[in-house]
């Protein structure tokens, strides 16, 4: 019995071991997070809100957000992320392309444009409390100029990625032109595809590998609720025929994770009851676990145990964060999941 359980830690060990080196391209919007921690001890004599007192200037921290987000996630698990997007050449954007490069992640592969707004959001948190989130953005799509780089650039990286992760956030950056574009060379040079869906742009799902909508996003994608057994099944199956995609992974928080194939299989996967502190950015350390577990030589049904198990983890901790390989394989070892 022993013996087992070390063969099982043991497979699950190489997979988490392989995804060193992996090159993950992550294409998207890349944002600017910055978490303002303070104490709210008094209520305003001017409104009834509360006032947060900050401590000074440098009370503020600063994480890659959005697309940024699923690259500081690859990076933190030993993968290598090359990031695509548009940001503006102001001082949110200059900020990000630190926080990336303290990450390790090149980012000359990002254009910046002169007169663009770097998304960036600001949250207030009194007390692990979020009070207050203020974002500061300017929805546009990215120049042809721009457009027309990112795509020249990634035609030159494709033929080296394992995979591409589209992240979109509704930025504007995502159009339909761009995405036939982007989504003809990945098929083309056969790289597996992974989407984080945003309802309004189900046309960047043709195709995919696997799309990963929260329950939230593929109600609103099949057109109704998909609260019990059965409407799970039905929205699933719709979905996977809409999109013409090999895997659809919807994340139902609480309630784990719901695995459907082509073939009409449909795997639930449990999450672990825990306390959550903080689900800001779970859906990106899902992609980025799945897309590493996949390309390291994972079923895609092991590749999702491994990404609940991450997002399992990192909603233990508060803001935008990532988890490191060594924390996923300590998870491993606690959780004992099995292979089958």
């Amino acid at each position: 019995m022993h013996s087992d359980m070390n063969k099982k830690q043991s497979h699950w060990q190489r997979i988490v071991r392989a995804f060193q080196g992996k090159t993950i391209g992550v294409f998207g919007d890349f944002m600017l997070d910055e978490v303002l921690r303070g104490e709210a001890t008094r209520i305003s004599p001017e409104a009834p809100v509360p006032v947060v007192l900050l401590e000074g200037p440098d009370s503020g921290e600063g994480y890659p957000g959005g697309a940024g987000n699923v690259a500081a996630n690859i990076a933190a698990l030993d993968g290598r992320p090359i990031p695509w997007g548009v940001i503006g050449s102001d001082e949110s954007g200059q900020h990000l392309i630190r926080l990336l490069a303290e990450r390790g992640i090149r980012s000359n592969t990002l254009i910046s444009e002169s007169g663009r707004v770097t998304p960036r959001k600001v949250r207030i948190v009194a007390r692990q409390h979020q009070l207050l989130r203020l974002d500061f953005e300017k929805v546009s799509p990215a120049s042809p100029q721009s457009s027309a780089r990112l795509l020249n650039s990634f035609k030159r990286w494709v033929t080296r990625l394992d995979a591409l992760i589209i992240s979109d956030y509704q930025k504007g950056l995502m159009t339909e032109a761009l995405c036939d574009r982007l989504l003809a060379m990945a098929r083309e040079s056969r790289v597996p595809l992974f989407v984080d869906p945003k309802p309004s742009h189900p046309e960047i799902c043709q195709g995919a590998t696997v799309v990963t909508p929260n329950l939230h996003e593929a109600e609103q994608m099949a057109g109704f609720p998909m609260r019990n057994a059965r409407q799970l099944q039905e929205g699933g199956r719709k979905l996977l025929k809409d999109f013409g995609c090999d895997y659809l992974l919807v994340t139902r928080s609480s309630e784990g994770m719901t695995l459907f194939d082509a073939e009409g299989g449909v795997y639930s996967i449990p999450s672990v009851p825990r306390p959550v502190y903080d689900v800001t950015g779970a859906g990106d350390t899902v992609i980025a676990t799945l897309a590493l577990a996949y390309c390291a030589g994972a079923s895609m049904r092991e590749a999702a145990m491994l990404a609940n198990l991450a997002a399992g983890k990192v909603v233990l901790k508060f803001g935008t964060s990532q988890l490191s390989r060594a924390e996923l394989l300590k998870a491993i070892a606690e959780a004992g999941i099995s292979e089958r």
